[in-house]
């Protein structure tokens, strides 16, 4: 797993996870939980919870480098605060995913009470429900309450997976984050779009450039109907620019998005690595399985080759599918 923050914070992480004697639960750098124990396991959580280094009783363990690496951290954290806009906590989850135990008994929904023509909210038992900033989980309609109930409903008495409920995800990110993360999320969505995976083509003499062609093409063709241009495509090791026109549209079509629509977008997009994908499935173009077999041709070609890994492939099409399908229906219900 790629660890944000560079320098100072990596050595710090470093230096912890060496230590055999440790075995509290540190936080460490902008965004990584560390419980350093025998086993070590990795929660991410919003940067602007983890600001300064929670050291506790480790300064005795880290040695010179360690603390020095602590200190580099804080005092680069504590200039870069007020330049960032604070993201909700979230609450820590148990190993296992679990978030606590099913403390309600029943998950429902009622029309907004503030004047939101059309609004509803989501209530565990008599309390609405609140997302990770603390706001009131406010849907545009009736179908993507009821479905963001079904999945609070569904959980069972041991526990409150927040892994199963992932359109109650996308509509948290929606609330809390896309309103001051809009900027943000279009320009890394542009600044991707050079290595979008359906313009990186394989060599004019290998296999599978046939099938990209036959699969992709299509694809492409229909977005510069939609949008207004067509990417350049490469086979080069290299990648390519896209030229500015090209940028200029897409930009224009992403901003289009509303905030709902943006936050679901983005998700299919990092999952697809595809931007083109995300807009196609965004504006019905393509449905589930089809989007799925067009993100998964690499891999199912290396399949042919290689064989089928049970525990790697099998794991692989399975989030995928998951995530796929709750963006798809995401945007669907809205």
């Amino acid at each position: 797993m790629a660890l944000r923050g560079a320098g100072a914070g990596a050595l710090l992480i470093r230096a912890l996870f060496r230590h055999p004697t440790c075995s509290s639960t540190v936080v460490v750098s902008y965004n990584v939980l560390l419980p350093v124990e025998e086993s070590v396991g990795l929660l991410l959580l919003p940067e602007t919870s983890l600001h300064a280094p929670v050291l506790g009783g480790f300064s005795s363990c880290l040695g010179f480098r360690g603390i020095a690496a602590a200190a580099e951290v804080k005092k680069n954290n504590a200039a870069a605060a007020a330049d960032v806009v604070p993201r909700p906590s979230m609450p820590r989850l148990s190993s296992n995913g679990i978030l606590g135990r099913r403390f309600y008994k029943k998950a429902h929904v009622k029309p907004a009470e503030d004047g939101s023509s059309g609004w509803y909210v989501v209530l565990l038992d008599n309390r609405v429900l609140k997302t990770p900033a603390k706001k009131p989980l406010k849907v545009p309609n009736a179908a993507l309450a009821h479905a963001v109930a079904a999945e609070w409903e569904w959980q069972d008495s041991s526990g409150i997976r927040p892994f199963t409920m992932p359109l109650m995800k996308l509509a948290a990110t929606s609330i809390d984050q896309m309103p001051s993360d809009r900027d943000r999320v279009v320009e890394s969505l542009l600044k991707y779009f050079h290595t979008d995976s359906l313009c990186l083509r394989a060599h004019d003499m290998d296999p599978l450039a046939e099938k990209q062609v036959k699969m992709w093409d299509p694809l492409l063709d229909w977005f510069k109907s939609e949008i207004g241009v067509r990417p350049l495509v490469t086979s080069s090791i290299f990648g390519t620019t896209q030229p500015p026109e090209v940028l200029d549209a897409v930009e224009k079509a992403i901003r289009e998005c509303s905030d709902w629509q943006l936050a679901a977008v983005d998700w299919l997009a990092g999952t697809a690595r595809s931007l083109i994908v995300a807009l196609a499935i965004a504006r019905g173009r393509l449905g589930i399985e089809e989007a799925i077999e067009i993100i998964r041709l690499e891999e199912d070609h290396q399949v042919e080759d290689w064989g089928y890994v049970e525990g790697g492939h099998d794991i692989d099409e399975a989030d995928i599918r998951v995530k796929i399908s709750s963006c798809s229906v995401f945007l669907r219900l809205l």
